[in-house]
């Protein structure tokens, strides 16, 4: 992300959508998703480069265009409902001009929806920021609509740093909006966008794309399988339904965090043997595809006591190996626990909880990537 986005959490939601019609009125043209302008941040299916499919937590969409309104043409595919049992549907941060205008709620099917209007002609940036997680569904960007005369413009560069977060729901940024820790989890509340990682992104003028999916472990998930841990869904572009394989040759991040072992200790203290050689291998599998990247190996927040001990020494026990294999850029990072700021939904860290140890991150950070 841009250092420049102003990213705060705001209470209003955009619902405004109509059935899928592209617009025929004669002041209206209809910008494809395949346009070469059309900047892409994080994982796409480009199968159909008309209708690129993406789920994961901070896909970002950003565009620039000359005119006076724009409309957003997406498709939802979320299945299942939420713990208030009202149907999952994905949300987006629709910042314009580096200001966050509104959060889009996306509903199922094809449909556009109005992103903005009547602005006083000139230049305009648009940046959508998904802020839901992989788990709430896949969605398919279709383009978006202008001004007949309008232009569509060269975005703003990239930032030439790029950092790359694999984890669980913190990282997600799970029922970071909730008010309380007994509010049960809904897409509303997550805002991936105020997760530590994307804040710590911003801080340092990175570019961030992150893997993360809430449950899910490095040798066991939450509910206690043995499949689909974080580990193999790091291989896909989008986790659903074995979707195809990603290819690491995109862009080399210059720094990949790992925030696991949550939802394995959830249960009973795991394996040391099993934890760390799977830790070892999922860092063996970055390293052997971002051979420059530095590593990071946290202990997140919410977890204390003997659990908090003990995984704090399988991943010291993980750093020590890889220093003896002569892999020197891997380093340790120990979170400070949540409570005394408050909880979000879920016992889940709270937006001033991501915040602090966001700030913790980036003071460490700076000092090894001499940032």
């Amino acid at each position: 992300m841009n250092k420049n986005y102003i990213i705060i959490s705001i209470g209003f939601i955009s619902t405004c959508f109509w059935g899928f019609t592209f617009l025929r009125q004669d002041n209206t043209q209809t910008i494809s998703a395949d346009n070469a302008k059309i900047q892409y941040t994080g994982r796409f299916d480009f199968a159909n480069p008309k209708q690129p499919k993406f789920a994961w937590t901070g896909s970002q969409i950003t565009f620039t265009f000359e005119g006076t309104f724009c409309n957003l043409l997406m498709n939802n595919f979320s299945e299942g409902n939420d713990k208030t049992g009202k149907p999952n549907v994905n949300y987006f941060n629709i910042l314009i001009n580096n200001k966050l205008v509104s959060v889009l709620k996306v509903e199922n099917g094809k449909n556009f929806y109005e992103l903005a209007k009547d602005l006083p002609k000139g230049k305009y940036t648009v940046h959508i920021f998904k802020r839901t997680e992989a788990s709430v569904g896949i969605c398919e960007f279709i383009g978006f609509q202008i001004d007949k005369n309008g232009k569509v413009m060269d975005s703003p560069k990239k930032p030439k740093r790029k950092v790359e977060f694999i984890g669980d729901s913190i990282t997600c940024g799970y029922g970071n909006e909730g008010d309380k820790k007994e509010c049960p989890f809904t897409p509303e509340t997550e805002n991936g966008m105020m997760s530590y990682a994307a804040i710590m992104a911003q801080s340092v003028d990175a570019e961030y794309v992150t893997t993360c999916y809430s449950g899910r472990g490095v040798i066991q998930n939450y509910d206690k399988s043995k499949q689909g841990t974080m580990p193999e869904l790091y291989d896909l572009v989008y986790p659903q339904a074995n979707s195809p394989q990603w290819k690491f040759d995109s862009g080399t991040p210059d720094a990949v965090f790992i925030n696991l072992g949550t939802n394995d200790f959830a249960h009973e203290i795991p394996d040391s043997t099993s934890f760390v050689l799977s830790y070892n291998s999922l860092i063996n599998k970055i390293v052997t595809n971002y051979p420059k990247a530095k590593v990071f190996c946290l202990a997140g927040s919410m977890m204390g006591g003997e659990k908090l001990k003990t995984i704090k020494n399988y991943l010291q026990q993980t750093v020590s190996y890889q220093h003896k294999k002569g892999n020197t850029k891997v380093y340790f990072f120990e979170m400070s626990s949540q409570g005394k700021l408050g909880y979000g939904c879920d016992w889940h860290p709270n937006v001033a909880q991501n915040q602090q140890n966001a700030k913790e991150l980036i003071a460490f950070v700076k000092e090894k990537m001499k940032w």
